[in-house]
């Protein structure tokens, strides 16, 4: 009989459309070859026949109460991140307890370091087992950068969670016994909070599984731009509204008859805002399949002024061979080399000029992303980290 694993998540992965939560899947499929797996989540409203045909993953779900109002209102007395995920510990509580006292895991797997408020539940029950952490992202490097953008109340409020942010990834620190980051770039910022706890960090890079992006069929491209991921994230809003504002006006009179698609969920009424008077911007929303759009893509654009950790994006347009133009912002983290396997472009004309080079240029996109895919294939699927993830975890 095998060892069972909790493990703890904000997002239920499944379906898996969004970066966090293919990070989250990638992983939590992984563990599975070595655990069986109580994945403890919020309730989903979209349903996946992926949860329900996994051998050895049992799904334990509670409902979602504390929404973001009172996340923001509860951080004020908490002195705690402003978001939802830090506070799950008012929604998780006694289920964490009930299937620690039920089971007495040996393992913790939890899902974002927003949520190590759940590892003193844990402690309460099983003082004695061995608590792995996802950063995901360095949060209060983040926070920072949220403040940064705002003005007034806004910025003294953000400022704070900010500083609320960096004492939690302290506490984090101590508390967790493994930490695990996606970049080397974030996993230097968690050691400089705690050089005694430097060697708790690990990289495990964010990857995904190449059999996921499999097509029977070869997709004809379109003369489409495309801008994927979460529109309700502070970076991608900003990303937009930047690439709407200084770039894509000069791509226009090059190309005029480009097509800017923005695909993803939970659409940010800045970014919808777009599409009103410009027939050429098409604003997706939620869609089943990400894939589907980037395939069809010329050329898939990232460009990030914010930002933590590494950006799925990238890796899922490398993995269809649809050539990226980004920000180093927006590649940080990443194995890339200019002109390579990526444009990386930090002003707006030579950003303009790298998308309208790959719109017109058809064979050196096709090189181009190639090359990416090699890259992709060699660092980034799952069996390039498959064997460090289990021998930590």
């Amino acid at each position: 009989m095998r060892e069972k694993l909790l493990f703890i998540s904000a997002e239920n992965p499944f379906p898996q459309d969004s970066g966090g939560k293919l990070r989250t899947g990638n992983i939590l499929n992984i563990l599975l070859a070595k655990y069986d797996v109580d994945l403890l989540t919020y309730s989903n409203t979209k349903s996946s026949a992926e949860k329900e045909k996994t051998p050895g993953l049992a799904i334990h779900e509670v409902e979602r109460t504390m929404n973001y109002r009172k996340a923001m209102l509860r951080s004020l007395y908490k002195w705690r991140n402003s978001s939802y995920m830090s506070h799950v510990d008012v929604d998780m509580r006694s289920k964490i307890m009930g299937l620690c006292r039920e089971n007495s895991y040996s393992h913790i797997f939890i899902s974002h370091s927003l949520l190590g408020s759940c590892i003193d539940i844990v402690r309460e029950a099983l003082p004695e087992a061995v608590i792995t952490t996802d950063a995901h992202n360095f949060e209060s490097g983040l926070s920072g950068q949220l403040a940064a953008g705002k003005k007034g109340a806004a910025k003294l409020f953000y400022t704070l969670n900010a500083v609320w942010t960096k004492r939690d990834e302290l506490k984090l620190m101590d508390k967790t016994n493994l930490l695990l980051t996606t970049s080397e770039q974030d996993g230097l910022a968690f050691k400089a909070l705690s050089l005694g706890n430097s060697h708790k960090v690990h990289v495990i890079p964010n990857f995904i599984r190449m059999g996921d992006y499999l097509a029977n069929v070869k997709t004809p491209k379109e003369q489409w731009i495309i801008l994927p991921g979460n529109m309700n994230y502070f970076p991608n809003i900003n990303a937009a509204t930047y690439f709407n504002r200084e770039i894509y006006p000069l791509i226009k009179l090059k190309v005029p008859g480009i097509k800017w698609y923005i695909v993803g969920r939970d659409v940010h009424p800045e970014v919808a805002a777009l599409a009103e008077n410009d027939p050429s911007i098409v604003i997706t929303g939620y869609v089943d399949s990400v894939a589907d759009y980037v395939r069809k893509a010329q050329v898939v654009i990232a460009p990030l002024l914010e930002g933590s950790g590494t950006r799925l994006k990238i890796l899922e347009a490398w993995a269809l061979k649809t050539p990226v133009v980004s920000t180093t912002k927006g590649a940080e983290g990443l194995l890339y080399e200019h002109s390579r396997n990526i444009m990386i472009a930090d002003d707006p004309a030579t950003f303009a000029d790298s998308v309208i080079q790959l719109l017109q240029d058809h064979e050196r996109g096709i090189v181009l992303a190639d090359r990416a895919y090699q890259t992709l294939i060699a660092n980034y699927e799952a069996e390039s980290v498959r064997e460090k993830l289990l021998s930590l975890v």
